[in-house]
């Protein structure tokens, strides 16, 4: 964690016509349930890209995070919806990283497995969200093939209370090492977290001690 600007994590926010937020926790479930992420996602990527793009297009090493659910690997919808947006865009396929969530278990292991494999030929990153809390736990790690694994704001909140929270941080140090996976810490709040982080090996972190949820004007802001 030495304070260099890697990249962001895409965040959906509903703004209602009289300014007020509605939570994502309000809709999201309801979007994956009904199928509804789909085109929501799709959306996005292509509004991101088109924000983000000559800004991303002039620094190679920056990434931008979109999170999927266990609905997108139902069939192949996404890899092609990954390579008609970012296949020719400003924004790099090497530019983007698929996160997986666990809101909804996984139907078919192996199929999935499969679409991590294609979406990766096409040179995208795959990273397993919210690391221990989610169905499945170390073994759909080991199983899915990912190239990053998301440790979850849970463990990160426990950091000087809980010892078993810093126990469990060591364990997926080390496994993300022995498997030659990048690591990201989630949830950072404080300096003292970023240095406990630190001294475990941890290079990658996010969180409000960094900046909090910004729109994409005041993103592009922050790169400059």
């Amino acid at each position: 964690v030495s304070g260099r600007l890697r990249g962001a994590e895409v965040l959906i926010r509903w703004r209602k016509p009289d300014g007020s937020t509605v939570s994502p926790a309000a809709f999201i479930p309801l979007a994956e349930s009904s199928g509804i992420i789909l085109d929501m996602t799709r959306a996005l990527m292509r509004r991101v890209c088109k924000e983000i793009g000559p800004a991303f297009d002039a620094r190679p090493h920056l990434k931008i995070c979109f999170n999927l659910a266990a609905r997108h690997f139902q069939d192949d919808g996404i890899v092609r919806d990954i390579r008609a947006i970012f296949g020719n865009g400003p924004v790099r396929l090497s530019q983007v990283v698929l996160e997986l969530t666990e809101r909804q278990p996984l139907e078919n292991l192996a199929e999935t497995r499969q679409l991590i494999a294609t979406l990766q030929e096409l040179g995208v990153r795959m990273a397993i969200d919210d690391v221990g809390t989610g169905h499945s736990g170390l073994s759909h790690i080991l199983k899915l093939g990912v190239d990053i694994i998301k440790i979850d704001k849970m463990f990160i909140d426990a950091i000087g209370i809980d010892r078993s929270s810093t126990a469990i941080i060591e364990t997926l140090v080390d496994l993300a090492h022995n498997m030659r996976m990048d690591i990201v810490a989630e949830g950072v709040e404080t300096f003292e977290q970023v240095v406990c982080l630190r001294d475990r090996g941890i290079r990658a972190a996010q969180g409000f001690v960094f900046a909090p949820a910004l729109p994409g004007s005041s993103f592009l802001q922050l790169i400059e």
